[in-house]
């Protein structure tokens, strides 16, 4: 499993995109938190190779709700040390919006290598309504369009229907998600779910998604993410997981955000 930077945190941005307002798509009542979080991130796994030898840097998830949609805004950036060559910096920036009945989505991805620009998506997406069929529409880096088979959802339906899973018990489920996250942005997304445990009486979900290209059949996703979801929709002790090499972030600060009045 090969995959850049880029890919993996556009995929975490969009894939981790908090479901605020997914209270009724679970058995009891979830109170999830408008939240800016930051996480330290350093080297989990150097890889077989073991051409990566350290890596220093931030990630920061920032969700916001507004009255018609919910809006992320995600960064991350670090210095990798290799073996026997030079080190390099890497810089990804991820922004989405996605309107309240989960049919319509914007969003932006900008990545730059030691400083400099590398690979730039925006556009737009749209279904005909709940379990229907849609198009995305390219902008950036030139104009195109991807149809979009029944069935599709966006981040955030995606992350409803994880949390409802999780509470019903359900240890693996899959989907076909669109998130914006590049070219390949169809994906095939497996979930597997592990039983919670408790931290100051609330459930905390070990997650694993795995994402395959739409259509592919073999067995080795492009990418993995890891991590801990606990019912307002804060992560803990994120996985990334890019073949290479695997990185991790542990929450360092968490600051709660306020919430639409949308009477």
């Amino acid at each position: 499993m090969q995959t850049s930077p880029t890919t993996g945190t556009a995929l975490l941005a969009a894939s981790l995109l908090v479901a605020l307002g997914a209270s009724g798509a679970s058995a009891g009542p979830i109170e999830l938190l408008p939240h800016r979080a930051a996480y330290r991130v350093t080297l989990a796994d150097s890889g077989r190779a073991g051409a990566v030898t350290s890596v220093q840097g931030g990630l920061v998830l920032e969700w916001r709700a507004e009255c018609e949609g919910w809006i992320s805004n995600q960064r991350l950036g670090f210095v990798a040390a290799t073996a026997g060559g030079p080190g390099f910096t890497y810089d990804v920036r991820f922004t989405s919006w996605e309107s309240r009945d989960n049919t319509r989505l914007r969003f932006s991805v900008k990545s730059f290598d030691d400083g400099k620009p590398l690979e730039e998506y925006r556009g737009q997406a749209a279904l005909e309504g709940p379990g229907g069929k849609g198009v995305a529409l390219f902008a950036l880096p030139e104009e195109s369009r991807l149809e979009l088979p029944p069935g599709t959802i966006f981040p955030t339906e995606h992350v409803k229907r994880l949390i409802a899973a999780a509470e019903a018990g359900e240890r693996m489920v899959t989907h076909s998600v669109f998130d914006g996250s590049g070219k390949d942005a169809l994906s095939t997304v497996s979930a597997v779910i592990g039983a919670p445990r408790e931290v100051d009486g609330n459930p905390l979900w070990p997650v694993r998604l795995a994402y395959f290209g739409a259509g592919r059949n073999d067995a080795t996703p492009d990418f993995a993410i890891g991590f801990e979801l606990d019912r307002r929709g804060v992560l803990h002790d994120i996985t990334l997981d890019y073949g290479e090499f695997v990185l991790k972030g542990r929450l360092d600060r968490l600051e709660p955000l306020p919430k639409p009045d949308c009477r």
